[in-house]
């Protein structure tokens, strides 16, 4: 409660209060609460506005939001999906193949209901490798979700009790729409303030979280942040960077220099039976960071052979010709994905080589996987890729 944040902590914590305007010149910022208007200075102020869900120019999104189509990103959201399904809808249409889109194709289809999921792009999950992301495709088959990619949503409409969608490749009709096209930052309040924008329309700010007017900061899913492979600003608005950065600021604040680590875009989810996971530049990322990149992809086993259980785990890799540095990876399987990953971000932020990485005395039991990890076997496998004259990338591999 707020009494708490005022007697405990000693933070005058407002309720009620928006802040309609930032004055840096002046140090003021300027607000609305309860029909007033109220008037704040400041020595340092933090802007940690974060996200919102994004609502795309869809013709009739609008006038069906909260009565049949939903956002997926606050409490609240939630709580009015959650009343939805009570109603017991039927078919759901998921707009949007990201990752809420996804997950919630689960939940979804745990309550009963047929899902079919659109997505404009040419293809789902375009950061992994062609033989990754036909694993996540099988999955969602299995699992009963029929997937529409290079489709797009050209209007909603009410019809009877259901909703009738109109996209490029036909009608659909469902009772329930969730739009998961992805988030955007709030970083509005900023650029009216003159304060400058940076990575995906978010708020530009350093290493220490300084925006570019003085003694400004931001923080969590508002602000941008570097990429510790590529060296490019990005926006990648995920829990830890967030909850992270506003650690960081809030020291900051109080006069302190500390340096937020790079990002890696490390990210893992659930789909259905399988574990995806990848982290650090994809194959299109590499190439648009003009990186001369090679990769492997292989296939193992998620425990030793002879141990029961399990099941097949892929894997790629990716590492820059001639300095061998790693640059990527992306895992797809039914265990093991998950905190294989980071390993790999560990090796990323230590800028290993691919040797390097093959070097590493990594814990072995028939249960957790085979006695050479799949990091190890895709890391001599990648090696031996580079060390060709060509330097081209293997095709994928299934080891026994």
């Amino acid at each position: 409660s707020a009494r708490s944040f005022r007697e405990e902590r000693r933070i005058d914590l407002r309720l009620g209060h928006r802040v309609l305007a930032i004055r840096p010149e002046a140090h003021r910022v300027e607000g609305e609460a309860g029909g007033e208007r109220f008037e704040l200075g400041y020595d340092r102020l933090l802007i940690a506005t974060g996200a919102r869900a994004t609502r795309p120019p869809i013709p009739g999104l609008e006038e069906l939001l909260g009565r049949g189509a939903y956002t997926l990103k606050t409490l609240e959201d939630g709580r009015a999906l959650r009343a939805a399904l009570a109603a017991r809808p039927r078919r759901a249409l998921i707009v949007g193949g990201g990752y809420i889109g996804l997950e919630a194709s689960e939940g979804l289809r745990a309550q009963g209901l047929e899902v079919t999921i659109v997505e404009a792009l040419p293809e789902l999950l375009p950061f992994l490798s062609a033989g990754l992301r036909a694993r996540a495709l099988e999955e969602l088959a299995r699992a009963g979700v029929q997937v529409r990619a290079g489709t797009a949503l050209r209007g909603l409409a009410r019809a009877g009790s259901a909703i009738r969608a109109e996209t490029s490749a036909g009608p659909l009709e469902a009772e329930l729409v969730l739009v998961a096209t992805g988030v955007r930052p709030s970083s509005e309040l900023a650029a009216a303030a003159g304060l400058a924008l940076g990575a995906g329309g978010a708020i530009a700010v350093d290493d220490e979280l300084r925006t570019s007017a003085p003694d400004i900061y931001a923080a969590g899913d508002c602000a941008d942040a570097r990429h510790g492979v590529s060296g490019e600003r990005v926006y990648v608005p995920l829990a830890l960077r967030a909850n992270r950065s506003g650690k960081l600021a809030g020291g900051n604040l109080l006069g302190g220099h500390a340096k937020a680590p790079p990002v890696m875009g490390t990210a893992v989810f659930k789909l259905h039976g399988l574990e995806l996971a990848r982290t650090g530049l994809s194959e299109t990322e590499a190439r648009a960071a003009g990186l001369d990149a090679a990769a492997v992809e292989i296939t193992t086993g998620s425990r030793a052979h002879y141990y029961p259980g399990g099941g097949k785990l892929s894997l790629w890799l990716q590492a820059e010709r001639g300095s061998q540095r790693l640059l990527g990876a992306a895992i797809v399987g039914p265990e093991g994905a998950a905190h294989r990953i980071d390993t790999v971000v560990a090796a990323l932020h230590g800028r290993f080589t691919v040797d390097e990485l093959h070097e590493l005395d990594l814990a072995y039991a028939p249960p957790f996987g085979p006695a050479w990890s799949p990091l190890l076997t895709a890391a001599s496998q990648l090696s031996g890729a580079l060390r060709r004259q060509d330097a081209a990338p293997r095709a994928a591999q299934t080891l026994r």
